[in-house]
């Protein structure tokens, strides 16, 4: 006959769950989700922009006033959620509303499309990346050189990681969102590092409209492929140039900050 096993040999199911590995954290998979759409749907999404930019800027046209702050609202809502580049976008402004109006929209865009952002990753994310990098030795290095300093050096290094080409601005939302940035002082720096790459994309964007062309493909019948690719390499320069000083001045940032 069965003896009953006696209470000692039991298996204790607190001792039991304490023992088994955490589940793995919904909120986290969310986010790694999250972050996967926002580096591979922009570029199919802004490629679109670009090629349709002639039809979308007769619309924004029939009323300006009413198709600038359109542009804004989609700007501002489909940078947030990661749906469109931002390039595309400064690119479009500087198109249909000229140099300084483009470039006036495309920052009320990107600061809305930052609030939206790192709200929205909030939101989506939770506690579950604190939990992480708190458990992660590199993160936590990460985030003491963005948050562990004055407000100065925080905003300095947001502005900084802001002005590179290829510093992915719904990432970083994601980012920023979550690793305990005060909230208006990322916008702020937000808007500071933004300037330059967009004031550069509107300026060569308004001069390319200012031919006269409909849209990008009859600039490059009226104008031929190699004008057009000069001024993109151009283009490309001039941000690429801001991108290897902000990376520079950002090394050098952190390392006079302390960070090991």
């Amino acid at each position: 006959m069965h003896e009953p096993t006696p209470a000692e040999d039991r298996p204790n199911p607190a001792t039991r769950s304490a023992d088994a590995p955490p589940a793995r954290d919904r909120r986290l998979i969310a986010s790694g989700i999250l972050g996967l759409l926002w580096v591979t749907a922009p570029p199919l999404a802004g490629t679109y922009l670009l090629v349709k930019i002639g039809a979308i800027g007769d619309l924004l046209r029939q009323d300006p006033s009413i198709g600038f702050w359109a542009y804004v609202a989609v700007f501002a809502v489909s940078a947030g959620l990661g749906i469109l580049p931002t390039y595309a976008q400064a690119i479009l402004g500087g198109w249909v509303f000229g140099m300084w109006a483009g470039l006036g929209g495309a920052l009320l865009g990107f600061i809305g499309g930052a609030a939206i952002g790192m709200l929205f990753s909030s939101m989506v994310a939770g506690p579950s990346i604190e939990r992480w990098i708190d458990g992660n030795p590199r993160a936590r290095i990460v985030r003491r050189a963005l948050i562990g300093g004055t407000s100065a050096r925080t905003f300095g290094i947001i502005a900084l990681v802001r002005l590179p080409p290829n510093s992915p601005f719904a990432i970083t939302n994601l980012a920023l969102g979550t690793t305990g940035v005060p909230f208006w002082l990322a916008l702020a720096a937000t808007a500071v590092g933004m300037l330059p790459r967009t004031a550069i994309a509107c300026f060569f964007a308004s001069h390319a409209a200012g031919t006269g062309a409909e849209d990008i493909q009859a600039l490059i019948e009226d104008k031929g492929w190699m004008t057009v690719i000069v001024g993109l390499v151009a283009m490309a320069v001039c941000v690429g140039i801001i991108g290897s000083v902000a990376k520079r001045a950002l090394n050098r940032m952190t390392v006079e900050g302390g960070t090991p």
